[in-house]
């Protein structure tokens, strides 16, 4: 039997849902997945805090506010799920579980649709289980673990497409992507990319039974002349674009602003851009005045781009307050951090670049895991006391904590209580898992050489695209070395790590005279 009709009877016959599996060791595999997962929360059952995103989340959960610089979905999860309960711990069950699911639903995409062994394909779901990453944040009153399952389905159902191709699957991938973003916005660039690139990955990776390589390479644009290829590009497009307006216009009604993503994205860029901020750069002359004078508040210091955009006497704080119209204040922020990328792309790319070799120090990483785990406090203090502006975190986290009123989640804390920051199993493994993130540092890489391994190209054209993507974006957007920012990049390297490993055995069968399927 030739490989492409091993290939069309295996996506006849492959389950098309993770429900679908009726294999008793499957059953057996998610089960222990489960009992692993809550079994580790029985070990480490306390909710965690990371200032100020989870005071955000808390506060939306308790009154219905729209942050202005996160996406909102998540507080009223916490609304739906603690508000009765008045405990958290609800909460991290769920949290817990998804983690599980996510975990199940990467050894089914090694196992449905890379074809990998069930031996390897539940060694990889079970490496997602204990991934470092995944663990600590399924503690945190933190978005990471839902949108991170989202994101999960919307690979999922991306890998699906491209062995079906269908349109209602297309729209399904839409509708998970606009969940996904409505968690957490570092999603965004990617979906959007994705309901362009989706069709064209899989209508370009298309061969059809006796072409030859020449053929193949000859006519590899030839799909663009077939009516279902633009079908499916204009409902992936029109889909992303109507759920994305239906976004923008729900969080303006609720914010009672007008239509946007979010409300402080033009702070946030100004801030993460700062050190390659001109005064030419300002599209307001107040603002070009106050980036001439940054070297009163260290502007130029790529360890403060964080202090720049929360600290008062910085940055953010000295524009709004020179500005106080916010839709104006935000509007001049974001055109003038644009200006400078657009003036001098090559600085931008330049600090993303220091900041991802920065994050390649052992010292750093560590360091910066600790800090994550700290409650989210990464400033310098020393360098913001020499600058003038002292800031005292744990004073600040109390009285926040109170005026939110979190004590009805019990979760009434004193300075004291941050500042011994008590050790937990689940904060000794993320900082002890400080070696893993350097192999999820390596993703693009590894994804760009599963090219090159692998002899269909769809599902690790998929992959590249997705990485290279979330890889650009975090570390244009980040402000600091910190491995929370590589939450959804460890997914990512665990199903590239399980595609190579499925190719070069299928490089090895083949080498034997064995038929082999790839995805």
């Amino acid at each position: 039997m030739s490989s492409e009709q091993v290939g069309k009877t295996v996506r006849e016959l492959s389950p098309k849902s993770v429900l679908s599996f009726g294999n008793g060791n499957w059953w057996l595999f998610c089960l222990a997945i489960v009992a692993l997962k809550f079994l580790l929360l029985a070990l480490d059952p306390l909710p965690k805090l990371y200032l100020g995103d989870s005071l955000s989340y808390l506060w939306t959960a308790l009154s219905g506010w729209i942050p202005p610089d996160r996406s909102y979905f998540y507080g009223y999860v916490i609304r739906w799920l603690s508000g009765w309960t008045q405990s958290l711990t609800s909460l991290l069950i769920v949290q817990v579980f998804l983690g599980a699911v996510i975990a199940i639903t990467l050894a089914w995409v090694c196992r449905v649709m890379f074809g990998l062994s069930e031996a390897l394909s539940y060694f990889f779901g079970f490496l997602c289980a204990i991934d470092p990453l995944q663990l600590a944040w399924e503690r945190y009153v933190m978005t990471e673990t839902f949108s991170l399952f989202f994101y999960a389905l919307v690979l999922q159902q991306s890998f699906v497409y491209l062995r079906d191709r269908r349109i209602t699957t297309l729209v399904v991938i839409q509708c998970l992507s606009i969940i996904t973003i409505g968690f957490r916005m570092i999603f965004l660039v990617i979906v959007e990319v994705m309901a362009f690139a989706l069709p064209l990955i899989a209508f370009l990776s298309e061969i059809k039974s006796g072409e030859t390589a020449t053929t193949v390479r000859s006519g590899r644009l030839r799909f663009l002349n077939r009516a279902s290829f633009w079908g499916h590009l204009a409902t992936s497009v029109v889909a992303m674009f109507l759920l994305d307006q239906g976004y923008k216009q729900a969080n303006g009604f609720l914010s009672h602003r007008e239509p946007d993503h979010l409300y402080g994205t033009g702070y946030f860029l100004l801030a993460a851009w700062a050190p390659t901020l001109q005064p030419q750069d300002a599209a307001d002359s107040r603002l070009a005045e106050i980036i001439q004078h940054g070297s009163e508040f260290g502007l130029r210091n790529p360890s403060l781009r964080l202090a720049q955009r929360f600290t008062p006497g910085c940055l953010i704080d000295r524009w709004r307050h020179t500005e106080t119209d916010e839709r104006k204040s935000s509007q001049i922020a974001r055109r003038t951090a644009l200006n400078a990328f657009l003036r001098n792309p090559a600085a931008v790319i330049g600090l993303a670049a220091k900041t991802y070799f920065a994050s390649w120090s052992r010292e750093m990483m560590e360091n910066s895991a600790k800090s994550d785990v700290a409650f989210g406090i990464p400033e310098d203090q020393r360098q913001l006391a020499a600058l003038g502006i002292p800031k005292d975190q744990g004073q600040l986290a109390e009285q926040q904590l109170r005026s939110q009123n979190a004590e009805r989640f019990h979760l009434v804390l004193t300075s004291a209580d941050l500042a011994s920051n008590p050790q937990t199993l689940t904060k000794w493994y993320y900082i002890a898992g400080w070696p893993y993130y350097f192999v999820v540092l390596l993703s693009p890489l590894l994804s760009f050489v599963l090219l090159f391994v692998a002899a269909k190209k769809a599902c690790p054209l998929l992959l590249f695209v997705h990485t290279a993507v979330m890889f650009a974006v975090t570390f244009l957007l980040t402000t600091y070395p910190a491995p929370r920012f590589l939450h959804s990049l460890s997914f990512l390297t665990i199903l590239i790590l399980a595609l190579t490993v499925k190719s070069l055995l299928d490089r090895w069968k083949n080498a034997h005279g064995e038929d082999v399927v790839v995805c």
